[in-house]
């Protein structure tokens, strides 16, 4: 697996599991046993939607790279001519 889509998956899971945690926390604290599970649904939700969007940054970053590398491999390529 690539570098920075693995450090996009690993941040990802890093915002995730603690939005989870606190929404069902909330709602434990309530001492309502029916709203924790759609409170910890919901903060899945909220913590995937935001680790996706860490994990599409990373991969944004990886293509950038690898079009800078072939950019200039191209430009060192053309001066050596």
């Amino acid at each position: 697996m690539n570098r920075h889509i693995f450090h996009g998956i690993v941040a990802g899971a890093l915002f995730t599991i603690p939005i989870t945690l606190i929404a069902a926390m909330d709602a434990l604290a309530e001492g309502d046993a029916l709203t924790i599970i759609p409170c910890a649904l919901f903060g899945l939700a909220a913590g995937l939607c935001i680790g996706a969007l860490i994990a599409a940054n990373f991969a944004m970053l990886e293509v950038e790279e690898k079009e800078y590398a072939t950019a200039r491999h191209s430009i060192e390529a053309h001066g050596h001519a």
